[in-house]
């Protein structure tokens, strides 16, 4: 038997997610160890037309819960972007996987072979649940998990592939 959209999906967003949650707060831990502000570290990019590292959470964060939503044939969760801080940010990732673990499995696995309209920009483009899955929220979590390990790791914050990895 293979496993579901639902169990890839929420076992995906609690490892990547859940390795966010610890990797911000090596950087909460970082920052309070050189006396330097978060937001020095919160606001770097790799290159000034890139979103900045509070961004990359909050997308990574997003791209899960609606996600979900739109697998499960539900309203989009609403998430605004207020978070200035590692605490705000570690406290969006806990919601995040709240939000994510409460969707139905029945329901996001009803939709596994469903044809569902997805915006991307201006426009729609039809995919499968499963390929949803599997070709755009699973890319975009790890793209935005990725560039914000990235960031942090340019930034000087002790991490490694361990961090990455292991929530």
């Amino acid at each position: 038997m293979s496993d579901t959209v639902s169990f890839i999906l929420k076992s995906s967003t609690t490892q990547t997610i859940g390795v966010l949650k610890s990797i911000l707060a090596k950087l909460a831990a970082h920052a309070a160890a050189t006396s330097v502000e978060e937001a020095v570290f919160l606001s770097a990019r790799l290159y000034p037309d890139m979103l900045p590292l509070t961004r990359q959470v909050q997308i990574a964060c997003d791209t899960v819960a609606r996600g979900a939503a739109r697998l499960a044939g539900l309203d989009m969760p609403s998430f605004p972007d207020t978070e200035t801080t590692t605490a705000e940010l570690i406290a969006r990732c806990d919601k995040t996987l709240a939000y994510v673990a409460d969707v139905s499995d029945a329901a996001i696995d009803a939709n596994e072979r469903v044809t569902l309209q997805i915006p991307i920009g201006q426009a729609t483009m039809p995919m499968e649940g499963r390929q949803y899955l599997s070709g755009f929220i699973l890319p975009n979590l790890h793209f935005h998990a990725t560039i914000a390990y990235g960031l942090m790791r340019s930034q000087g914050v002790a991490l490694g592939k361990r961090d990455f990895l292991v929530p």
